[in-house]
């Protein structure tokens, strides 16, 4: 049902650090645009995404640095959701963005832990 990992969302208050932090101690590669607020890790097919700036800071002052969001991708979004339907899992309805179809989970189903299931079917 689920087909993979896509992206760690990690918020951060000093995005250079960060940035710093995934290349000098793990030797990755970090893209980041200039005036960005965000950059990205590549970690096989999957990414790690910094995010810091005023959308960073909301969540930060209520939960703290570090993962902000795991985002996993499947094959029939509405598998999923029948599935979560099934084991009484709550869930927002399906919401579209560009060519995703996204489907948020209640963190309460996913150990506090903000999980975004995605299909790539419009």
């Amino acid at each position: 049902m689920i087909k993979r990992l896509d992206r760690l969302d990690v918020v951060t208050s000093d995005l250079a650090d960060a940035a710093a932090i995934y290349e000098g101690n793990f030797g990755f590669a970090v893209r980041r645009e200039t005036g960005a607020d965000d950059a990205i890790v590549n970690v096989g097919d999957a990414e790690i995404r910094l995010r810091s700036g005023a959308d960073a800071a909301s969540f930060i002052a209520a939960n703290g640095e570090g993962l902000a969001a795991v985002w996993l991708e499947a094959d029939n979004l509405d598998e999923v959701g029948a599935a979560l339907d099934r084991a009484a899992l709550a869930h927002r309805p399906i919401r579209h963005e560009g060519d995703r179809r996204i489907l948020e989970i209640d963190p309460k189903a996913a150990n506090m832990v903000p999980l975004f299931i995605f299909d790539r079917r419009t």
